[in-house]
């Protein structure tokens, strides 16, 4: 405002200069035959000028308002996506005026360690939900919810004998009720990752990553290792309403540690990822380690065609070009866990095993992995094998070692790209998958053979699923059925 009022002063101080010296240079030159009229004329060109200066100033008012306007709000409205996948991403910008400095005791302005207020300059509505950014980017803030709903019948859980084939509570629940910051602090590639689950509840995720370098970027904190597609995968972005019965038995699931991972050679033929972590081994329940021994896990991925493809499943991108990855991994570790869940006590005992003492038993296991998308249609494979070591007993004993294998196969297809009439974002996935809890023994295996419609409304973040399920265990089997509500805002 005073900038505007200096100018105006300005404008009406080099106006009255102009015209004053040529008022008096034709007063000088000659004297008026008619001063009466010479008077008028004086008059006339005096209002003229006085017109203009009002003119001048008028719009001077209104560039003011525009300027000491807080909040402007617009909405980005893109082009129609050429994907299922949700692209939309509303924006209000938020222009604050500069706040006043906070005077200390000593009569001195405060200021920050950077000399600038990190205040926020604006909103963004998009994936990751609502998020505040700083105007100088030092600080960003993303906040998302997430609330699943399902009906399942005649049991929910995956059956591992036959008392757990046999139940009948057919049931609506709240699956899965969580909340999720995520953003980055004084740099951009400082970020940082939360995730609170409230219908158990549970901490899930807390964690930093170091994304400075595509070649190597360091996470440290609790969250899942990277170990296979199928865990690491958030059950946000499943093509089943679930994951499959392999998943309880080898996943190494939610651990704290530190991780580092990058991109080698991207673009080439041999463009590949890999995954290194080491963890206490205890999942996300325990405070310490039960032994002075740790768990270590790695991953290596072959990238052969379109580059490394994030985790999450169903071909909703519909990949122009055909996308393949090639993943093995490995891990191994000595706790009283046999297996592990993201819960208040996620050391877990598999069916068969006593609960473990310290240190008893030492878990080693490999996984492989076959991952392709290509025109709206997906597929998946892995192959798990798992060797549980009882150091407890002696070395002659036979139940001394137990191997498990496990497996599974599923595919994915939009039919809408074969038959239009179809609804473009609807999915038809079929899956089959086998755990054999002990090798050694007979007719103990466990098998799944499901078939699951999705219909995506705004792809990942809002669909609904029905999925029926042939299971099988002991040579016993039954159906399952899903029907299921996700949405993430």
């Amino acid at each position: 405002m005073f900038k505007h009022l200096s100018v105006r002063l300005k404008i009406y101080s080099l106006t009255w200069m102009l015209l004053i010296p040529l008022l008096v240079a034709d007063v000088v030159a000659a004297e008026p035959k008619n001063p009466e009229l010479y008077k008028q004329e004086l008059l006339a060109i005096e209002k003229r000028l006085d017109a203009k200066l009002k003119e001048l100033d008028d719009k001077l008012e209104r560039l003011e308002k525009l300027e000491s306007t807080s909040v402007t709000a617009t909405a980005a409205i893109p082009a129609a996506p050429q994907n299922i996948e949700a692209t939309k991403t509303e924006k209000v910008a938020v222009i604050q005026t500069p706040k006043k400095p906070e005077v200390t005791a000593s009569g001195s302005e405060s200021q920050n360690n950077s000399g600038s207020q990190d205040s926020f300059a604006n909103i963004s509505y998009g994936k990751n939900g609502f998020e505040f950014r700083t105007d100088n980017n030092r600080f960003s803030l993303a906040i998302q919810n997430r609330i699943q709903t399902r009906y399942s019948n005649p049991f929910d859980s995956d059956p591992r004998s036959i008392e757990d084939l046999e139940q009948d509570e057919s049931s609506f629940r709240i699956r899965r009720a969580r909340t999720r910051l995520r953003g980055h602090a004084y740099w951009p590639w400082l970020k940082y990752y939360l995730q609170y689950d409230w219908s158990q509840p549970v901490l899930r995720d807390l964690n930093l990553t170091v994304d400075k370098f595509e070649w190597a970027k360091l996470w440290i904190g609790r969250g899942k290792v990277l170990y296979n597609d199928e865990r690491v995968t958030s059950s946000a972005n499943q093509q089943f309403v679930n994951r499959s019965i392999v998943n309880n038995i080898f996943t190494v699931d939610r651990q704290q540690g530190v991780q580092v991972f990058g991109n080698l050679f991207p673009g080439t033929w041999h463009d590949v990822s890999y995954y290194v972590g080491v963890f206490t081994g205890l999942g996300v329940g325990e405070g310490n380690n039960d032994d002075g021994n740790m768990m270590y896990s790695g991953r290596l991925q072959w990238n052969a065609l379109g580059g490394e493809m994030p985790f999450s499943q169903s071909d909703i991108e519909f990949h122009e070009k055909p996308a393949l990855n090639f993943a093995f991994a490995a891990a191994t570790n000595r706790s009283k866990c046999t297996a592990f869940e993201t819960d208040s006590r996620s050391c877990r005992d598999l069916p068969g095993f006593r609960a473990g003492q310290d240190g008893q038993y030492r878990i080693n296991q490999m996984m492989e992995e076959v991952r392709f998308k290509w025109l709206g249609f997906s597929l998946k494979q892995e192959m798990h094998w798992k060797e549980i070591i009882d150091t407890f007993k002696g070395p002659g004993d036979s139940m001394r070692k137990t191997n498990l294998m496990g497996g599974l196969v599923q595919a994915g297809y939009f039919p809408h790209y074969l038959f239009p009439i179809i609804p473009r974002n609807l999915e038809f996935a079929g899956r089959y998958a086998f755990v054999d809890p002990n090798v050694n023994f007979n007719g103990d295996l466990q098998q799944e053979a499901s078939g699951v419609m999705t219909y995506f409304f705004n792809g990942h973040l809002n669909k609904v699923n029905f999925q029926v399920s042939q299971l099988t265990v002991q040579n016993q089997s039954d159906q399952r059925f899903w029907l299921q509500w996700d949405l993430t805002f």
